[in-house]
């Protein structure tokens, strides 16, 4: 039985991880760009139905019944999100205004909270020792330098 009593935390942020996601997304074209955040708010939606069966504090018989509950629910949500959108296209701004009242009273102001990120992105050239001794902290660079440019010596006497 696989039971789940522990709600994460709205937000999991990691900076180390958080700057490799942009550095990544960064390399990626429009394309790919796109595949990913589709991707993201996929994996959005489950975690928000993983922490409501946490919440509930749900048991399950293994692993694969606790993942389809997951896979389950979040269907059925994004079909119910894409109905509500649809009717939500169909109302006026007044009655969007009352509905968005409506959610953030029953939300308990959640519907209201605003979390700003900020991601400052510094680029700057490094001397090569900076960068060895950065990735490579154990190797000795004077040592190494002075054996590649023996070894480029060598090739270019060929």
């Amino acid at each position: 039985m696989k039971c789940c009593f522990q709600v994460e935390d709205d937000m999991n942020i990691n900076p180390d991880k958080v700057k490799e996601l942009v550095l990544l997304f960064s390399e990626l074209d429009d394309d790919y760009q796109k595949e990913l955040m589709g991707k993201a708010y996929e994996l959005s939606l489950k975690q928000t139905q993983k922490n409501l069966i946490k919440k509930e504090g749900k048991c399950f018989k293994n692993d694969e019944e606790y993942k389809n509950e997951i896979e389950k629910r979040s269907r059925e949500r994004a079909k119910e999100s894409l109905d509500l959108l649809k009717i939500f296209d169909k109302v006026g701004d007044e009655e969007k205004a009352q509905l968005a009242i409506v959610l953030n009273k029953l939300s308990h102001g959640n519907l209201t909270q605003k979390t700003d990120i900020e991601i400052k992105i510094n680029s700057k050239k490094i001397s090569l020792k900076e960068y060895i001794n950065e990735v490579l902290p154990k190797a000795n660079f004077e040592s190494a330098n002075e054996k590649a440019t023996e070894y480029l010596k060598e090739i270019n006497r060929l």
